[in-house]
């Protein structure tokens, strides 16, 4: 059964994807390339809106492509999706200034949920961008755990279209 929450899902998509450590041995360029295609395709098929859960790896790389796509397409809309607040506490340097980044560059539709961290936040986050959407684009290698595996399945459950790049075609 699919979700209506929101009546403007059927121009909407959301992102999946793996962390750095997953991806670490990937040609990121190639990487990069296959995702902006799967961007680029979704917006050539109208989709407007994008939302991205801010996290290290292919979330930002996603949110950084669909800000890129903006020169080409300014209708197109990041809405970023936090699972709580300061979830950049601990990250690397280089990461949290990628993210802040993309995040001045978001549209002004920017959603919270929840505001204070607690386990399931992450869960959270990954089925509200669902419910809102129609298309999930993801970085996927597959594996039955993890948020990443959790965030694909339950957009089949819910009727999602699945768009994934499968990482391991871009290993070194």
């Amino acid at each position: 059964m699919t979700n209506t929450f929101d009546p403007d899902r059927t121009r909407s998509a959301c992102f999946t994807g793996h962390r750095p450590r997953v991806l670490k041995n990937c040609r990121m360029d190639d990487l990069r390339l296959a995702l902006h295609n799967a961007i680029q395709e979704a917006v050539d098929a109208g989709y407007e809106r994008f939302y991205c859960g801010m996290a290290m790896g292919s979330d930002i790389l996603a949110g950084e492509l669909v800000v890129s796509l903006r020169e080409q397409f300014p209708w197109i809309k990041l809405i970023c999706v936090f699972p709580f607040l300061n979830q950049t506490e601990s990250w690397p340097e280089e990461w949290q200034e990628r993210y802040h980044r993309l995040l001045d560059k978001a549209d002004d539709e920017v959603t919270i949920i929840p505001a204070d961290y607690f386990t399931d936040g992450y869960l959270v986050r990954d089925r509200y961008m669902v419910d809102h959407s129609s298309l999930l684009i993801g970085i996927y290698n597959g594996s039955a755990r993890g948020g990443t595996a959790y965030t694909v399945k339950y957009a089949r459950s819910q009727g999602l279209e699945t768009r994934l790049i499968e990482p391991g075609k871009y290993r070194f």
